[in-house]
């Protein structure tokens, strides 16, 4: 907000918190200054410069990527269990010769044609609303949205393997979500917490997720490159899923 008082000086009225706020002050402090008579020493120009990757939206959409991934394998499988066990649907398979660990693997692996679609379709809206390019391969990219899945299908598998009713299952998923939606870069960069605690974010399974997919989608990062990032996500996924087959209950 700009006022002019009787002595005709310029009070300015903004929020030094806010960059805009700045910006807007100095632009239009500058305006001011021109208009009064100011004469620039020197003479300058200007070439704009935009690269892949540089704006919010392309850090956004990769986190966005990574955290429906984390949704839909983690809730999906949760409340899948939990409503069999409820409709005691899951005291049928005790008669039959399919064991635990073949039940358990092919909920885990359903999971892949889900994040197929939801990477495709959000990187798709990207590309095609907010022309946010794509460096690395789609190939890549859809490989490292599959071990993502994987491993938090483990995760999801071993939060209900015991639960008994929805409630139950809802509340356990929140407190296994709830830091990696704070910590792990989905919204902002993780940078802006205190450096002791990085390694212990890195070490979340959605933070590995978000960074391999970023280096990839927006540097062209190879698979290789993203090893380990994808030992994270293999090790939280092959953990969870020993512990899931040692405490799944089918009732």
């Amino acid at each position: 907000m700009v006022e002019v008082d009787a002595t005709d000086t310029i009070h300015y009225r903004f929020d030094p918190a806010r960059p805009e706020s700045v910006l807007a002050k100095a632009q239009v402090d500058d305006a001011f200054e021109i208009a009064a008579g100011r004469h620039n020493p020197l003479s300058t120009t200007a070439t704009i410069s935009s690269e892949p990757g540089s704006r919010y939206i392309d850090f956004l959409i990769p986190g966005l990527i990574g955290m429906n991934v984390m949704n839909a394998a983690i809730w999906g499988i949760g409340f899948a269990i939990v409503d069999m066990r409820q409709r005691k649907l899951l005291k049928r398979f005790v008669a039959t010769p399919m064991r635990k660990s073949d039940f358990l693997a092919a909920l885990a692996s359903s999971r892949l044609l889900l994040m197929m679609a939801e990477v495709g379709l959000l990187l798709g809206f990207g590309v095609l609303v907010f022309h946010m390019r794509v460096v690395g391969s789609v190939v890549t990219i859809l490989l490292i949205g599959a071990a993502g899945a994987l491993g938090f299908s483990g995760i999801g598998l071993f939060t209900a393997s015991r639960a008994q009713k929805i409630e139950s299952v809802s509340g356990l998923i929140n407190v296994v979500m709830m830091p990696m939606w704070i910590f792990s870069g989905v919204f902002f960069s993780y940078d802006r917490f205190p450096a002791a605690i990085h390694p212990l974010i890195k070490a979340l399974p959605l933070t590995a997720l978000n960074d391999a997919l970023r280096a990839t989608i927006l540097e062209g990062s190879s698979l290789a490159a993203q090893s380990g990032r994808l030992v994270v996500l293999a090790l939280w996924g092959g953990v969870s899923f020993g512990l899931a087959l040692k405490w799944f209950r089918w009732t």
